[in-house]
């Protein structure tokens, strides 16, 4: 009954484009259609794609902890967090925060504990968006906070390609909701985007943005085969709302045969 009023919900009566969108075949390499897709905007949380990729390249610990300090704090957006403050956090539980439930202090915490100064993290950022080809992609700390993190959505096409390769990265995109471990504590944490949140689609990869300045964004790829046995996703900038960039995404998916969760289990 859930899944069938959420449906409702993202029925909405007007089809609104996002800004920029690229819907993308990664089996056979192509666009299959596409507006502004090189035009440079916001990505907000959409960085901590990147992110992910160069603290799982970097970090050499095998035990990596870290702590949420008052150098993590939100002095941009004043947003907060529900991770506790100068308390021992496993840097896998600090991964889950950050990509699940796209936890800013999270991604903070990270850039440091990856054995090095924020600023060479940021640096490793942008010279992995220059390896990948990413030419119109700039990130300015490893949140996104600022709005000074840029990338159009065909680079963004090219960083989810990266991404897919690391099975950990699409594990977590597809998590409904997660349990951070902190001591003998437990913090409970849920998908920033409704279409895994609500089990509409299993996602392969899977991340939301918003600021003010970039508005909704999301990438997603769906994690089950379309039309011609190919992986399909979307990646939209500056939708309206989360509802419409939802809805955007989910109409998109449809259209190239890709059957939601919901139709596949007949509402049950």
């Amino acid at each position: 009954m859930l899944k069938r009023t959420l449906l409702s919900c993202l029925a909405l009566p007007s089809f609104t484009l996002a800004q920029s969108y690229v819907v993308y075949d990664f089996t056979h390499d192509r666009v299959l259609e596409s507006r502004d897709p090189y035009s440079t905007q916001p990505i907000a949380s959409v960085t901590k794609l990147m992110t992910a990729n160069i603290f799982l390249e970097n970090n050499k610990q095998k035990n990596c902890m870290a702590s949420i300090t008052r150098d993590d704090v939100d002095t941009i957006k004043g947003t907060g967090t529900k991770l506790p403050r100068n308390t021992p956090i496993s840097c896998d539980e600090l991964l889950k925060a950050m990509l699940v439930h796209s936890d800013n202090y999270a991604a903070h915490a990270l850039s440091r504990a990856a054995g090095m100064s924020r600023a060479q993290f940021i640096q490793k950022m942008n010279d992995k968006a220059r390896q990948l080809g990413m030419a119109t992609t700039h990130f300015k700390d490893s949140s996104g906070l600022s709005s000074g993190n840029v990338s159009s959505a065909m680079d963004l096409v090219k960083l989810a390609k990266y991404s897919m390769k690391k099975p950990l990265l699409q594990t977590l995109s597809n998590e409904r909701a997660t349990l951070i471990t902190v001591g003998n504590r437990q913090i409970f944490m849920q998908n920033t985007s409704a279409l895994v949140r609500e089990e509409l689609f299993d996602a392969a990869l899977n991340k939301t943005g918003y600021l003010r300045e970039s508005g909704y964004n999301l990438v997603f790829v769906n994690k089950h085969r379309c039309n011609n046995n190919a992986t399909i996703g979307v990646i939209s900038l500056n939708n309206r709302s989360s509802a419409k960039r939802s809805y955007f995404t989910k109409t998109k998916l449809e259209q190239y045969g890709c059957t939601s969760l919901v139709l596949n289990h007949h509402f049950k």
